[in-house]
């Protein structure tokens, strides 16, 4: 009697271990792919790093999402998290800019120096080059 107990036992922990694991990790999958066979141009995505963008044009295995006017991204379908959503996105305003603009007028802000691409590059000196590592 003690024999059958034990395989119960196991049997009932090999159904629990389904139904708590392999079960909906089956469900997420599917509904991830599913997902991403509905995904069509025009559709406005949220990549795994965190950046979205609009889907211009979908193949089997890449999707090619535009991140800005004229900014194009070839990106491996698996890149993509989610559809966005309008809760994922803020909107910004032309105030917004000028909260960044108005920093910079802020009592000890420093603006940052023009580039002058007729500058030549040079050796940092003894006080600026980094310490060795022993």
């Amino acid at each position: 009697m003690r024999q059958y107990q034990t395989l119960i036992m196991i049997a009932l922990m090999v159904v629990a271990f389904y139904f708590l694991i392999m079960r909906p990790q089956r469900k997420r999958q599917q509904a991830i792919q599913r997902t991403m066979n509905e995904l069509t141009p025009g559709t406005r995505v949220l990549l795994n790093s965190g950046i979205f963008g609009t889907v211009i044009a979908i193949s089997d295995r890449q999707a090619k999402v535009e991140l800005a006017p004229g900014v194009e991204l070839t990106v491996l379908k698996q890149a993509i998290a989610r559809v966005a959503t309008d809760a994922d996105e803020d909107t910004f305003t032309d105030e917004d800019d000028d909260d960044l603009e108005d920093a910079y007028d802020e009592p000890g802000a420093v603006e940052p120096a023009p580039l002058d691409p007729t500058a030549e590059p040079h050796e940092p000196g003894p006080e600026q080059q980094r310490p060795s590592s022993n």
